[in-house]
């Protein structure tokens, strides 16, 4: 069974990854998520995928003005050896998204290799 300093540090790359993406944060991205991670999803009405550069490059045509108060949850984190997997929910640009990471633990860190996401339909 993972130790709490586990769950600290995949929790702590997670809010890194929505701080990179909510600040409009290139840099936070990068370290966040693996530089050939996978970004995949459903959003309107059509199947997204895309590579960790497409992701930061829509993350700053969309982001007219930074969120300086980011939120998000982590509902639910699975950890086996040294992979993880976590359940997320936050809000980008105010809309509401549930994502899946996927983190292996890789030299020495762990990293976003894999974003499944969807978008909650309003209301």
């Amino acid at each position: 069974m993972p130790d709490a300093q586990t769950f600290a540090d995949i929790a702590a790359v997670v809010r890194t990854y929505v701080k990179g993406m909510c600040l409009n944060d290139p840099a936070n991205l990068c370290e966040a998520m693996h530089e050939k991670s996978c970004i995949i999803g459903q959003s309107e009405g059509g199947l997204e995928w895309g590579t960790r550069e497409a992701f930061i490059g829509v993350v700053d045509k969309a982001t007219e003005a930074p969120d300086p108060s980011p939120w998000h949850a982590i509902n639910a984190m699975s950890v086996v050896g040294d992979m993880a997997v976590v359940q997320a929910e936050n809000i980008f640009l105010g809309q509401h998204y549930d994502d899946t990471l996927t983190l292996p633990f890789h030299e020495n860190r762990w990293v976003i290799v894999s974003k499944v996401f969807v978008l909650r339909p309003a209301g």
